[in-house]
Formats: C-alpha cells, sequence, structure tokens
C-alpha cells in the first residue's frame, strides 16, 4: 500500500506543471484596480496619463525567466525597467525569489500554474498578507 502511494506521489510530482521558462506580464490586477478607483478619477489628465503611461512600460517590459534554480527577471527602479537576477524555489504553492545583489526574498502564492499560464499573489514582506490582485503571465 505504501509502494502505491509513493508511486502515486511521484506521478502527480511528474506531471506537476514546470516553472521554468520565459513568462511575460499580461496583466496586472492592482493596476486595473488603481485605474478605476475615484482617486485616480479625481486627478488630472496629465497625471493619470503618467500613470497610465507607467502601467504601460511596466507591462511592456515585465517578465520572468525561470532556469533550473536561477531567475532573470525585471523590476520597475526609478521610472525605468531594470534587469535582475536572482535564485528561485517553490515551496508548495510559494514561489520564492532571492535577489542575487541583496539579502531580499519576495514571495507569490501561485495561484495558477499550466503550460500557458502563470498567475502569482504577492505576500507583503512585512506581515505575510497575501495580496487579492494577481500578476498574470503569459508564456513565452
Amino acid at each position: 500500500m505504501r509502494t502505491i502511494s509513493l508511486l502515486i506521489t511521484l506521478i502527480i510530482l511528474l506531471n506537476r506543471p514546470s516553472v521554468e521558462g520565459k513568462w511575460k506580464m499580461v496583466r496586472d490586477e492592482s493596476f486595473e484596480n488603481i485605474l478605476t478607483s475615484p482617486n485616480f478619477q479625481m486627478q488630472d489628465e496629465q497625471q493619470q496619463k503618467a500613470l497610465f503611461e507607467t502601467f504601460n512600460k511596466i507591462l511592456n517590459g515585465f517578465y520572468y525567466d525561470f532556469r533550473k534554480d536561477t531567475v532573470y527577471f525585471t523590476d520597475f527602479k526609478n521610472h525605468e525597467i531594470v534587469e535582475l537576477k536572482g535564485i528561485y524555489w517553490i515551496d508548495a504553492d510559494t514561489l520564492i525569489i532571492g535577489q542575487t545583489n541583496k539579502i531580499y526574498l519576495q514571495k507569490y502564492i501561485i495561484s495558477k500554474l499550466d503550460a500557458n499560464e502563470l498567475h502569482l499573489k504577492l505576500i507583503h514582506p512585512k506581515d505575510g498578507t497575501v495580496f487579492n490582485s494577481r500578476m498574470m503571465f503569459k508564456k513565452e
């Protein structure tokens, strides 16, 4: 009986989709929430345009490229997209990324992973709260 249980577990793990490969952001629900918020609607046209352009720049340039235990990815710093490198691992449904140039871990709940889509929910680094908004990626 124990052998059958181990075999089933092994089959499930082998058939589980992998995050390996390049994933391009296609949608961020937090951006959508901000752009449809009353606060955003009260901003003048120039401020709205600037924020929309910032979100558009992020969407067009944001990706994760997972290779074995290394990840190449982008972030938005000082109004520019910057490329970074780190290590990653998955613990149950949690993706953990550590940047190689600083002592910092970022955690995400994997809310969806299949051959074509990856959805992540950010875990707040200070209190462990899981954000409701998803970042959605398509495999390239």
